[in-house]
């Protein structure tokens, strides 16, 4: 696919949650989209500079594979990152996201951005006068990236994009410390830091339990996947 520009990814991300039924403007649950989707996908620790992995078989099985390791919001926005290379990249198996913003890297960090982040969402949270001086204060800011979930560093760049912050206004936040800037507010941090180690989405133990009954594995390798399941929910 061509490079995007902002309007045609903003275009894709809103075709994209009409089309699962999602509203144009409310927070997305990636956890919860990923089940609507029939997506299985796994958090596990990756390398510090792999935040995901996707790939889609020939059937059309997707999965995904999020750095546990990441904070929270960085998790959010790979599983949106990922959704454009399983849906609208030409080539997307295996994929897998470093982190580096070129080609079709940059499609997808638009898309996701766009997906995560609506202008119908965010927009109705700034006042008047932070949209007038396009300067959009740090108490805006905690209240938007609360409530949709994404890095600081995600939510700057969405509103630079959308000529809302400029440069330098991006700069003198990025350099406060995001969790005193939450802890001061009042904000919980879980969404500053990693989690979901060992979390399982999808229909992993049904297949399992499938492929026992109908002979295919073994009854130590069936118990073997579900000790998987269940080291996942213990951790979590």
């Amino acid at each position: 696919m061509k490079k995007l520009t902002l309007s045609e990814a903003e275009v894709l991300a809103s075709k994209f949650r009409s089309e699962n039924g999602l509203s144009p403007a409310a927070p997305i649950s990636t956890k919860t989209l990923l089940r609507k989707l029939n997506i299985t996908a796994m958090y596990r620790p990756l390398s510090d500079n792999s935040f995901g992995i996707s790939c889609r078989s020939k059937s059309g099985k997707m999965f995904i594979l999020v750095n546990s390791k990441s904070t929270r919001g960085r998790q959010h926005f790979t599983i949106a990152h990922e959704l454009y290379h399983l849906y609208y990249d030409e080539n997307p198996s295996p994929h897998m996201c470093r982190g580096v913003a070129s080609g079709e890297e940059k499609n997808a960090n638009m898309f996701a951005s766009a997906l995560l982040l609506p202008k119908e969402g965010i927009l109705p949270l700034i006042s008047r006068n932070e949209i007038i001086s396009h300067k959009v204060e740090l108490a805006t800011i905690l209240r938007i990236e609360q409530m949709f979930e994404v890095s600081r560093l995600n939510l700057l760049l969405r509103l630079k994009d959308l000529g809302l912050i400029n440069e330098r206004q991006l700069q003198n936040i990025q350099s406060l410390s995001v969790k005193d800037t939450a802890r001061e507010y009042g904000y919980d941090l879980s969404l500053y830091e990693s989690g979901n180690d060992g979390v399982f989405i999808g229909d992993f133990g049904e297949k399992a339990r499938t492929l026992f009954e109908s002979g295919q594995i073994s009854e130590s390798h069936y118990f073997e996947l579900l000790n998987m399941i269940s080291y996942g929910s213990k951790k979590n």
